[in-house]
Order: structure tokens, then C-alpha cells, then sequence
């Protein structure tokens, strides 16, 4: 029996790990892949703290409120950016290298972003979040005695024991069933569900698998509805993969264009190219269904090359793979999948509605993004969130009273399942994409339902198309326009809605 088991090893389930440790816990550490693994490999604009003296977190505060459109947690978006400036501290603690100052290298490069007031984003060249993880995983191996970390490991059903988490029972790579892992506390850092789409930023094994699983053990999910799709990956239908495009690189002067070179971002919002995520992804497709296109164009060419090469050498260099020279030539982008808002709820110590269990990171619902998420307060979220999970397990652990259990093996079957994925990323794309309709999302709920019911596939088949199939059950509960959700049936706010929507499995 380990103290901690924790689902997942990026920023936010490394964070855990490497915390625990530390006070002395025993811990599990799982990954889906072969590490580093998740999105937070991927990220590339940063992590947002206030660090300079013109800033402050009120306007921290304003600003991920407003971008959130009325349905922040307050109190949560103070614990967050209050306690930004010591996560930082931790990071850097575990040698995290940020990008400084040309000026002054005691001082931190600080990028802008859509929705906020001021410079206030840390990052490392265009590859943060790469950084991030090189930087925890070598720190991970000077725990090599309190850590136990096994790559290619999917979880497949969380384990519980009169009401309290108890463990999971997990399939390794090479084996015929998943066995029982059992621990005091177990930690969900399962990252996001962009995979459910058939359009994603995110990488293959982002599928959601932590909403269905809590869901099975009766923890409460909420703003499920909320998916934030990124408005500018890079259309390049050569890539095997979709390739992001930075938030950063419209905060560094980046013009969103037409085919015809037109502005179009000029008459809907006053932030124009920097309005939040949201209004760019739609005001993308609507410019894309009106003029017949397929993407639309961000350029920056009034930028000078070495600048652009500078800060972002990474985005530079892969469009450059599929000859874009973006010192040169516009980028063709197109919206995707990219951020699950919502997911397991948790208060402000990560705790879920269950007993022994905590959720942090992108899986986790703790409200600090309300509609829509201000960009890079995602690591920032996991790694705030993380710190304070820790801070409750170790309280809890030292007072705690635990009996040592075992759970089931399950048989497992090597039935291939990427066809039926793929139909079920068409129908949310189809159906529960940028824009909605009442009667298109009740069509996907019912084609979801039967791939379901009729599934005889795999344990993680079933994870897949369950998460869906909550999403749009969540997504049908919003009737009203507001942040990420638009809908053409209710395409104005309602103050009625001015709340959050909760499933909970009736155990």
C-alpha cells in the first residue's frame, strides 16, 4: 500500500508527487504513455503570476473574471492568483529555467496574452511547458526511494471501500488483466478530454478516461459544457499531428486576416486580435462559413524575423516544415479542441465529493475558469491547486485511521477500438462543437448512447464514449448562450443560468 496514488504525471501529478515526497509519503506515480506525458509537454505560452510592479492581482483577478463571464468562483480565482507568485517559487525551486530579461536578468521576459491587462506571463522561448516537465522529471529522480513511477499504465476504474477512494485497478502495457493498486489517497491527474473531437491541440491520450471513472464512484462533475477550442492551430493537413499556435504570438503583435487580408476581428471586440478565446474561435468559423474557407490567416510579418525567430523559435521552425516562413507568409490556423474547463468538482483543496479522493490539474473542476479560461491560467491552476492537495493529504494522513483492502483483476480483451473512437469524435465535433443546437446535440446524444449500450469493446472504449456522452448531458443542461457554450436555439445570456450544473451518478 502506497500513501499516495497519483493518476497522472504531468505538471499537475508531478507536482503531487515530487510535494509528497518531500514530507516523507510514499507514492504511485501512473502515466498513460511514456513520459513526458500530457499536454503540459505541449504548452507553449506559459504561466501567468503577477511579478512587476505595475501589475497587480486585483487586475489578475479582473481579468480571469471577466474572461470567465460571470461564472468564476471568485473565492477561487483569489486563492489562484494570490498564491501564484509562490508557485513560481516552487517551480523555480525545482529548476525550472525561465526566460529573463534582455535587460535586466534578475528579471523575468514577460509575455502578453488575450484578456490580460499586463505583461504578466513567464514563459521559456515558446516551449514552456516542455521546460516545465524536463525540470520536474529530473527533480522526480532524486526521489527515486519515495516514488514509484510506472509508464503505460491506464487506469480503468477507481476502487472504493465504504464511501472512501480506496485505489484503482490499472492495466499495464503487456498484461492480460489490470490489477488492484491500492493506496490511502488517491490523486486524479488525468488531464483533459480534447481527444473526444476529432479536431484537438491535445495530445492522443487526452480522453477524458478521469470524468467517466469518478463518475462510476459517485464524485460530482461540473461545467462540462465548458470545452474551450483554441482558434488558432495551424492548418497544415499534412501533420499527423495538429500543431498549436500560441496564444503569446497575438500578444507579440499577431493580425488575425481573411483571405483578402481583411481584419475581420476589427467590429467584434474592442481587444480586436486579443479578444478573449472564445469570441476569436467563433468569430474564426463565422468568417471561415462566410467566405467558404477552410481557415483564416494570423500574420506577423511587421514584426522583424529575428524577433519573431527570438521568441518563438519553436512555431517558427515547424512552420517552416511545411514551408511556411512566418517572418514572411501568413499562418493559416483553424480552431480545435483544446481545454476542458470543467470536469470532477473539487473545492479549494482539490478534494472531490469523495472521500480519499482529490482531482487536480485540467480533470479537476475547481472553478477558477468559469466560462471560458484565461489563457496560461491553466498551469498556474494545476501546479496552485496541486500545492494545496498536498497541504490537505498531509493533514489528513497523520489523522487517519486505514484498512488495508484489495480490489478485483479484471480480464481484459485486445479488441481495437479506433474506429468506433473516430465515430465518436466525429459526432461531438458534428454536434457539441464551437457552435450548438438543441436538436443537434440531442441527435449526439442519442448516437452516443447507442455505441454505449452496443459496446462490447474495451474498458477504455467505455471510458471514451461515457465522457462524451456526460459532456453533451452537461451541455444540453445550459440553455443559454455565455463563455465556451453558444448556442443557436438560446443565443443570449440568461441570468436564470448564472450558476453551475452538477451530474452526479445516483449510487
Amino acid at each position: 500500500m502506497h500513501d499516495i496514488l497519483v493518476i497522472g504525471a504531468g505538471i499537475a501529478g508531478l507536482t503531487v508527487a515530487l510535494k509528497a515526497a518531500e514530507s516523507g509519503k510514499s507514492v504511485l506515480l501512473l502515466t498513460k504513455g511514456a513520459s513526458p506525458d500530457g499536454s503540459t509537454n505541449y504548452a507553449q505560452g506559459g504561466i501567468a503570476s503577477v511579478t512587476s510592479q505595475e501589475d497587480s492581482f486585483e487586475s489578475h483577478i479582473a481579468d480571469t473574471l471577466e474572461a470567465g463571464d460571470g461564472l468564476c468562483k471568485k473565492r477561487q480565482v483569489e486563492i489562484l492568483t494570490k498564491n501564484a507568485p509562490k508557485a513560481i517559487e516552487q517551480l523555480l525551486k525545482w529548476g525550472v529555467n525561465f526566460t529573463t530579461s534582455k535587460n535586466d536578468e534578475k528579471a523575468f521576459d514577460l509575455h502578453l496574452e488575450g484578456g490580460h491587462s499586463f505583461r504578466r506571463i513567464l514563459h521559456t522561448a515558446d516551449l514552456t511547458g516542455k521546460e516545465i516537465m524536463r525540470a520536474l522529471l529530473a527533480e522526480l529522480k532524486h526521489h527515486s526511494q519515495g516514488i514509484d513511477f510506472i509508464e503505460h499504465s491506464t487506469v480503468l476504474d477507481l476502487i472504493t471501500q465504504k464511501s472512501r477512494c480506496v485505489g484503482a485497478i490499472v492495466a499495464s502495457r503487456g498484461r492480460h488483466v489490470g490489477l488492484p493498486q491500492i493506496s490511502k489517497t488517491v490523486v486524479l491527474a488525468t488531464g483533459g478530454a480534447g481527444q473526444l473531437w476529432l479536431h484537438s491541440t491535445n495530445p492522443p491520450d487526452a480522453c477524458g478516461e478521469g470524468i467517466s471513472i469518478a463518475y462510476r464512484v459517485g464524485a460530482a462533475l461540473q461545467d462540462l459544457e465548458f470545452m474551450q477550442f483554441h482558434p488558432t492551430s495551424l492548418y497544415a493537413p499534412q501533420l499527423k499531428k495538429t500543431f498549436l499556435i500560441s496564444e503569446a504570438l497575438r500578444g507579440f503583435g499577431g493580425i488575425l486576416k481573411n483571405h483578402k487580408g481583411e481584419e475581420f476581428m476589427n467590429d467584434v471586440h474592442p481587444l480586436r486580435s486579443l479578444a478573449p478565446r472564445d469570441i476569436v474561435a467563433r468569430a474564426i468559423l463565422s468568417e471561415m462559413q462566410r467566405t467558404g474557407k477552410n481557415y483564416m490567416y494570423l500574420d506577423v510579418t511587421h514584426r522583424k524575423a529575428k524577433d519573431i525567430k527570438t521568441h518563438f523559435p519553436n512555431i517558427y521552425a515547424k512552420c517552416l516544415e511545411c514551408k511556411i516562413d512566418i517572418a514572411k507568409d501568413w499562418i493559416p490556423i483553424v480552431p480545435a479542441a483544446h481545454y476542458m474547463c470543467g470536469g470532477v468538482l473539487v473545492d479549494s483543496f482539490s478534494r472531490t465529493t469523495i472521500e480519499g479522493l482529490y482531482a487536480c490539474g485540467e480533470i479537476a473542476a475547481t472553478g477558477v475558469h468559469g466560462a471560458n479560461r484565461l489563457a496560461s491560467n491553466s498551469l498556474l491552476e494545476s501546479v496552485v491547486f496541486a500545492l494545496r492537495a498536498c497541504e490537505d493529504i498531509n493533514k489528513n494522513l497523520a489523522s487517519g485511521k486505514w484498512l488495508v483492502t484489495s480490489g478485483r483483476q479484471v480480464k481484459l480483451n485486445n479488441f481495437n477500438c479506433q474506429k468506433l473512437k473516430k465515430q465518436v469524435q466525429t459526432i461531438m465535433w458534428e454536434y457539441c462543437g464551437i457552435v450548438r443546437s438543441i436538436e443537434g446535440l440531442k441527435t449526439g446524444l442519442k448516437k452516443l448512447k447507442e455505441l454505449e449500450n452496443s459496446s462490447f469493446a474495451s474498458y477504455e472504449f467505455r471510458n471514451f464514449v461515457q465522457s462524451a456522452r456526460l459532456i453533451v448531458e452537461s451541455t444540453l443542461k445550459r440553455k443559454e448562450s455565455r463563455g465556451l457554450q453558444c448556442l443557436t436555439d438560446y443565443p443570449q445570456k440568461n441570468s436564470r443560468y448564472l450558476k453551475h450544473f452538477t451530474l452526479v451518478k445516483d449510487i
